[in-house]
């Protein structure tokens, strides 16, 4: 399902609920035929200044969990380096195994991240990755013990267990999100504000298209860029580049010329 366009479709949904709400506060404004007063202003304010608050909080959190995942992917790519690297540390002949498992290992994860925004598609595919990291697990657990000194096994092991954890932390942060009431608050509130923005325009004479349309605009690019940096696979802002360093490492990940056939 290509998320990109519902989440374009929803944007351009709440647009027009901001216009409709402005309207219906600018129809409520001509009815009541209030001026307010000090006590009405500081409502108003409190609640102006709560979205902000709630906006600025949101956006700063998303941004920084967006960081947070690419700096977990790199930590991957590097483990899975190291853990390649000590390979070499293990008897010759059980290397060329592990090296193909390791390599089939990294296409899924591959696979994975490219499909992270399919949620039946990464289902099985992480199936497969675990299934893979056991396998992984008992050839190393089992090469490591033949002819190897004790503390070049457990460097190679720890490097291992370091690169299955690696990809659980970025998995387990993928799926890190605030709960969906808070979108659903944030948008209520931005439609109450704009409501209290169109019962002010009432009071005025002359036109407020304009100023209709730079609220509405700028409520819907603020809440838009929002789940753009809280789901960065599925809108604008992605974060697609970082799989680069994962299929980097994965090209890199070729047999010593001393194990080649």
């Amino acid at each position: 399902m290509d998320y990109s366009f519902l989440l374009a479709g929803l944007a351009a949904a709440f647009f027009v609920a901001l216009f409709g709400a402005i309207a219906l506060g600018k129809r409520l404004g001509r009815k009541l035929e209030e001026n307010g007063g000090a006590g009405v202003a500081a409502i108003e304010a409190s609640v102006f200044a709560l979205l902000g608050l709630l906006v600025a909080f949101t956006f700063s959190g998303a941004a920084q969990r967006m960081s947070d995942r690419r700096d977990l992917l790199i930590q991957e790519v590097n483990a899975i380096g190291t853990a390649w690297l000590r390979v070499d540390l293990l008897p010759p002949a059980a290397q060329p195994a592990l090296r193909a498992q390791f390599r089939h290992y990294v296409d899924q994860r591959i696979l994975y991240e490219r499909h992270v925004a399919d949620l039946d598609a990464r289902t099985g595919i992480a199936a497969k990755a675990s299934a893979l990291q056991m396998d992984i697990w008992r050839a190393s657990v089992g090469a490591a013990r033949d002819d190897v000194a004790p503390p070049l096994a457990a460097s190679y092991v720890q490097a291992v267990n370091d690169m299955f954890d690696a990809a659980t932390a970025l998995v387990a942060a993928q799926k890190v999100h605030p709960p969906m009431a808070a979108y659903v608050f944030l948008g209520f509130l931005a439609l109450i504000c704009a409501g209290l923005v169109g019962v002010k325009l009432a009071a005025t004479q002359r036109g407020t298209l304009l100023h209709e349309l730079i609220y509405a605009l700028v409520m819907t690019a603020a809440l838009y860029i929002i789940i753009d940096f809280e789901f960065p696979r599925i809108g604008t802002i992605r974060i697609d580049q970082s799989d680069a360093l994962l299929v980097s490492q994965r090209q890199a990940m070729v047999d010593p010329p001393s194990s080649r056939p």
